[in-house]
């Protein structure tokens, strides 16, 4: 008997939350160095980054890496100018 596919537009089932995650992790590793943000400033692009993945995400299938690297450059493409600690 089929399933009825109850999905929602821009909500996760619980595997790709684990997915984005793990994208969300591997490309803060990339670029937080390279910010040079602490406390509340880390924590808010943390949570920009993470909004980021998110619509990546809901964009369609993509393997982990072109994620990854799409949530790079999108990243560093919206960051203001003077945020960057170098």
């Amino acid at each position: 008997m089929p399933t009825l596919d109850l999905r929602f537009p821009g909500v996760l089932n619980s595997r790709e939350m684990l997915v984005a995650e793990a994208i969300h992790a591997r490309a803060w590793h990339a670029i937080g160095d390279d910010l040079g943000l602490v406390g509340d400033e880390a924590e808010q692009a943390k949570a920009r980054l993470g909004g980021i993945v998110v619509r990546l995400l809901a964009n369609g299938p993509r393997s982990m890496g072109d994620l990854t690297t799409a949530a790079i450059q999108t990243f560093r493409e919206a960051n203001p100018t003077g945020v960057t600690g170098r």
